[in-house]
């Protein structure tokens, strides 16, 4: 999904209401811009098949299934995980909080830091740390302490 962001600007399947995102991807078929050449709609469509037996990379070579598909043609893996290969653009960061390479879009938003209600929806009170369960899901408790 986030390869396919990546070459697509977009995610490839949205919904606000959670049950239709969720039903549009177990029925939809995956769209592609006509711009995105033939390897790259085959690498990603390989990787987003619903059925993980079936998905590219899930299969017993797992990922150099991947890796042997035609969109890396001309990739050395060996330089890869040796760290030779050089980037075609490396960004000359001064600090921390250097954000030139960010578009104003993003940093231009002002913060907002909302602070937590005194009590949250069951009505225990936000403050009270020690009774508040961590992970309420989980029944798991160190230490003996309920």
């Amino acid at each position: 999904v986030v390869m396919y962001e990546m070459m697509c600007g977009r995610l490839p399947f949205y919904n606000q209401d959670h049950e239709k995102l969720f039903e549009l991807i177990l029925m939809e078929d995956i769209k592609f811009p006509r711009t995105l050449s033939s390897d790259a709609k085959s690498l990603l469509s390989g990787l987003l098949i619903k059925d993980p037996n079936k998905r590219l990379g899930g299969g017993p070579d797992d990922a150099k299934e991947i890796m042997r598909h035609s969109f890396f043609v001309g990739i050395n893996w060996q330089d890869v995980y040796d760290k030779k290969l050089v980037p075609p653009f490396k960004p000359q960061v001064t600090s921390e909080t250097d954000t030139r390479y960010f578009d104003e879009e993003f940093t231009a938003q002002t913060i907002t830091i909302t602070p937590p209600e005194k009590y949250d929806e069951d009505g225990m009170d936000c403050m009270d740390n020690e009774r508040r369960p961590h992970f309420p899901q989980f029944s798991y408790s160190a230490s003996g302490r309920e």
